[in-house]
């Protein structure tokens, strides 16, 4: 039988009882206090220790903090530093493509939370990131400038050939601006920091070490050219001596290890004869005027062999025990088919010039050459024309003979003289068949059977005649030739209708006299310079869309006197060019000449 509590234990399991709602109440009451002051701590504002890029804009209300963060950030906002390779640059903030927006930052800041866990949190203060836009391509472009700046990349390694010797072109370590780091460290940074944004560059090594290119330039790059190669082609062998393998191969560092490169271009020159004897080339359709009007004239598949299957099977020969690659013979389209010829649009004479010139048989032979290189010519939507591209070198191989060209102001004797006289009749052609000018530029002097400001010259390697076929329709252009004229002539569908506005001659300029007893004196008469615009109206539908000015200035061409300078009285008296043997009678007069260093 359970015996009956005391009066005494009953009052301490009371009094213990008691003490536990006491204690528990006041914890109750202590959290609530807490809970309350942190309310009132937090504010009903933005909460106090808001921080944005480390300004505190605790306790304010939205128009206050707004102005607070656009006063305090201003200067960062505006302008960035960084500072790269031991130099600091400034970049306005619109530049990088970055911007901050003060107001947007302050709304999306949390506002108090009643949740308690949410508001204790609230008390320590938080941290708001700037609402920052960021127009990456303008960022992105400003690295590159940056990079370019700094940027000293490793040569890689190659192995090349000089004849039959193998020629190793050593590497060398380089450093370089890591793109994507450099643009994230300064979105990263903006706002957060009045000082530079530091940059580095990083160390590049080359992909093979030095001693790897070596064992192999002593190994396979030797084994590569100690014998024939034999390539396959449709039935037929075709040989590579070693000489014409070295002609064509290299190796370069890429994937870790040295890899084959083929000349296939150079390969193709070299073996054209047998390559030639081989299945039958493409021919691109073009057209024929003879009618009067254009007509399609058909392509034409082909069967060859690609330059990328001719560039593995190099590469497989030289990896083949027998160093032989059988090749297939595929078919070759034509890179313009009689369809796309048809959809060109090539319709109607839309421009045509015809440039006169004094007979000369060197003119006569370099303009036929020329000619006969550019007639036929198909510039497609968007294609540019190059005439240094399309006729070629002035060379003797190339068909063209001595002639008078202009160097430095001068009359002197060079290959492909008067190749400019095509080059104006070209310019002038396409000028006013709306051609894009891409580049372009006049004699040195006025010739003076050319349209002031509306003529041009070319310079092998250095000076071109370049336009760009900006139309939505095809061109095809024709070139014929007689004893003193030559005529281009462009067919396609009515674009533009092109105007010229030729303003005055300013700024006049005279000749000097030069004197000059040498063999190679070439008499001239002076031409005075002057300065022109001509400006190219473009018009369409009957309204004018563009004007376009083409400023060019004209040196005065001295007056050159084949003999010793009269005022020079030391110099012993040489025969004059009166009393030499003249040369026949295509030698320029006043105002002719062939093209600047033609």
């Amino acid at each position: 039988m359970t015996e009956a509590p005391s009066a005494e234990g009953v009052e301490r399991r009371w009094r213990d009882r008691r003490l536990v709602v006491y204690a528990a109440s006041a914890l109750v009451l202590v959290l609530l206090l807490a809970y309350f002051a942190a309310f009132v701590w937090v504010g009903g504002g933005i909460p106090r220790g808001t921080t944005v890029a480390g300004v505190d804009i605790g306790g304010m209300d939205d128009a206050e903090a707004i102005q607070h963060l656009n006063e305090v950030l201003g200067d960062r906002a505006e302008t960035v530093s960084v500072t790269l390779d031991g130099s600091v640059r400034e970049y306005s903030a619109e530049r990088l493509g970055l911007s901050f927006d003060a107001a947007a930052t302050v709304a999306a800041a949390p506002r108090r939370d009643t949740a308690p866990q949410a508001l204790v949190s609230q008390v320590g203060g938080q941290v708001v990131e700037p609402d920052v836009e960021v127009d990456q391509a303008r960022l992105d472009d400003v690295v590159r400038a940056l990079a370019r700046r700094v940027d000293d990349p490793a040569r890689q390694p190659r192995i090349e050939y000089d004849g039959l010797s193998v020629v190793v072109v050593a590497s060398r370590s380089g450093n370089e601006l890591d793109r994507d780091d450099a643009a994230a460290s300064i979105r990263a940074s903006y706002l957060m920091t009045d000082s530079p944004i530091e940059l580095a560059t990083q160390p590049v090594v080359p992909e093979v070490s030095a001693d790897e290119v070596a064992a192999f330039a002593e190994t396979e790059a030797k084994q590569a050219i100690a014998d024939d190669l034999i390539l396959t082609i449709g039935g037929t062998d075709i040989t590579a001596k070693p000489d014409q393998i070295a002609a064509v191969l290299s190796y370069r560092a890429r994937d870790g290890a040295m890899q084959p490169a083929v000349d296939v271009r150079l390969l193709r020159e070299l073996l054209a004869g047998p390559l030639e004897r081989i299945g039958r080339p493409a021919i691109d359709a073009t057209f024929t005027v003879s009618s009067g009007s254009p007509k399609v004239v058909k392509s034409q598949t082909g069967r060859g062999v690609d330059d990328a299957t001719l560039r593995a099977g190099v590469i497989e020969a030289l990896g083949s025990p027998d160093r032989q690659a059988r090749l297939g013979l595929e078919r070759v389209d034509p890179d313009l088919t009689t369809a796309e010829a048809r959809q060109l649009g090539v319709q109607e004479v839309v421009s045509t010039f015809t440039q006169a010139f004094p007979y000369a048989a060197y003119r006569v032979t370099n303009i036929g050459v020329a000619s006969s290189k550019i007639n036929g010519t198909v510039l497609e939507p968007g294609e540019t024309f190059s005439m240094n591209g399309v006729v070629g070198e002035r060379t003797p191989e190339n068909g063209f003979v001595e002639g008078y060209v202009i160097q430095n102001g001068r009359l002197v004797e060079d290959y492909g003289g008067a190749v400019s006289t095509i080059t104006t009749a070209m310019w002038h052609t396409a000028f006013y068949a709306g051609m894009t000018r891409i580049e372009q530029r006049a004699h040195s002097y006025w010739i003076s059977r050319y349209t002031a400001g509306l003529e041009a010259t070319v310079s092998w390697g250095t000076l071109d005649l370049k336009y760009r076929n900006d139309t939505p329709y095809g061109v095809y252009i024709t070139s014929s030739v007689t004893d003193t004229s030559v005529t281009i002539t462009m067919w396609s569908t009515k674009y533009w209708d092109i105007g010229a506005v030729f303003g005055p001659r300013t700024n006049p300029r005279s000749p000097g006299t030069f004197y000059d007893d040498s063999d190679a004196c070439v008499a001239q008469v002076g031409v005075a310079g002057f300065d022109i615009t001509v400006v190219r109206v473009w018009r369409r539908n009957g309204e004018v869309q563009r004007r376009e000015p083409l400023r060019t200035s004209y040196d005065a061409a001295d007056n050159v006197i084949c003999a010793p300078d009269p005022a020079d009285q030391t110099d012993q008296k040489k025969p004059s060019k009166s009393d030499k043997p003249s040369k026949p009678n295509d030698k320029p007069g006043s105002g002719s000449g062939g093209g600047n260093n033609n």
